[in-house]
């Protein structure tokens, strides 16, 4: 069924992207904050609600993205509780290398198809995944 094989999908994405992250000495959990930072700064709630985990979680998860000189936190102009959290020129390099190196790992699980099934697959992949809150480069 649909649903089988995207479950199925879904473990051998997240078994790469593991994989990956691993190698690039990052915890998976860093790796997902690079990707949802390369689109841009966001602020911590919105950074919670996207990864799925407690502002508590996110708070520590953020401490420790930058004392490895990945992110930085700032105040948000208008609002002294709120923070806006952004890639630093390494938390950058960091997630292009991370990105290029997960692309080339996720577009191996596809080179079973033949060119046109695999050109339909993307072709379908971006409908579904049009709405999705990450970014499209993340």
């Amino acid at each position: 069924s649909v649903a089988d094989g995207l479950i199925r999908l879904s473990v051998m994405s997240q078994s790469a992207f593991t994989q990956v992250a691993e190698r690039h000495g990052l915890p998976a959990a860093q790796a997902r904050l690079l990707c949802v930072l390369a689109g841009g700064p966001r602020g911590m709630s919105e950074l919670a609600a996207m990864l799925g985990v407690e502002k508590a979680a996110l708070t520590g998860l953020a401490d420790r993205a930058e004392r490895r000189g990945l992110i930085q936190r700032a105040a948000v102009p208008g609002d002294r509780r709120a923070l806006s959290v952004a890639l630093t020129p390494d938390g950058a390099s960091a997630a292009a290398a991370f990105h290029q190196d997960l692309s080339a790992e996720l577009a191996r699980l596809t080179d079973v198809l033949p060119p046109g099934e695999r050109a339909r697959f993307c072709r379908s992949l971006a409908r579904i995944t049009a709405d999705a809150p990450w970014p499209a480069g993340g």
